[in-house]
């Protein structure tokens, strides 16, 4: 398996992931300032030319959730998401694409003092948002009550860098949620192995 990857980007959440699979994976840097960035090679990965992206194979593509979903599902061993035929995985698969769908452009909207249309904005609004997830969480442990899962690596992700750069409130929920992630040891590898590539060169290519 290869990560697409940048230090200091969304593709950060993908490497955390890879780190709680725990199989062999390949890092490849990519450098967004090189002249000939994107590449028709990156491109035939993730024709956005954006990161992350996954090759595993002849498998190749983009997108935070789809690549969690996908090593969620091929190695369940890990534990990291219900089996297709659980009565949790819908829920389960709400929560995954919950940054991406709901919390992070209901928090742009905020940010870019947008006001609420719940009944056009497929994501609702920022202010239910809000109280959904602090209702998931208000119970201190996992989305689903019982098992950490990549739903709730994605969202505790998310919630860490919007709470850092203030799109976000830090609601105690949602910090004592974020606290409890990172202190994961698969998260410290990955911060270890994030804080190696932020201090090295970036690839000319």
């Amino acid at each position: 398996m290869r990560l697409f990857y940048a230090p200091r980007t969304r593709s950060f959440t993908s490497l955390w992931m890879l780190e709680e699979i725990g199989r062999p994976f390949e890092l490849v840097r990519v450098n967004f300032s090189a002249p000939d960035f994107p590449s028709d090679a990156f491109k035939a990965i993730n024709p956005m030319a954006k990161l992350p992206a996954l090759e595993d194979g002849a498998a190749q593509f983009g997108e935070t959730a789809a690549i969690l979903l996908y090593l969620a599902d091929k190695f369940p061993e890990a534990g990291l998401a219900p089996a297709p035929t659980s009565p949790e995985r819908g829920r389960f698969l709400q929560w995954l694409m919950f940054p991406v769908g709901t919390i992070e452009p209901a928090a742009m909207d905020r940010l870019n003092n947008a006001p609420e249309r719940p009944a056009q904005s497929g994501w609702g609004s920022y202010s239910r948002m809000i109280a959904v997830l602090d209702a998931a969480l208000a119970h201190g442990g996992n989305l689903q009550g019982g098992a950490f899962t990549a739903a709730d690596l994605y969202c505790a992700s998310s919630l860490r860098f919007m709470m850092a750069f203030g799109m976000i409130e830090k609601l105690p929920s949602f910090e004592a949620y974020v606290a409890r992630a990172i202190a994961r040891p698969a998260y410290l590898r990955a911060s270890a192995i994030e804080e190696a590539q932020g201090a090295a060169a970036a690839p000319s290519a």
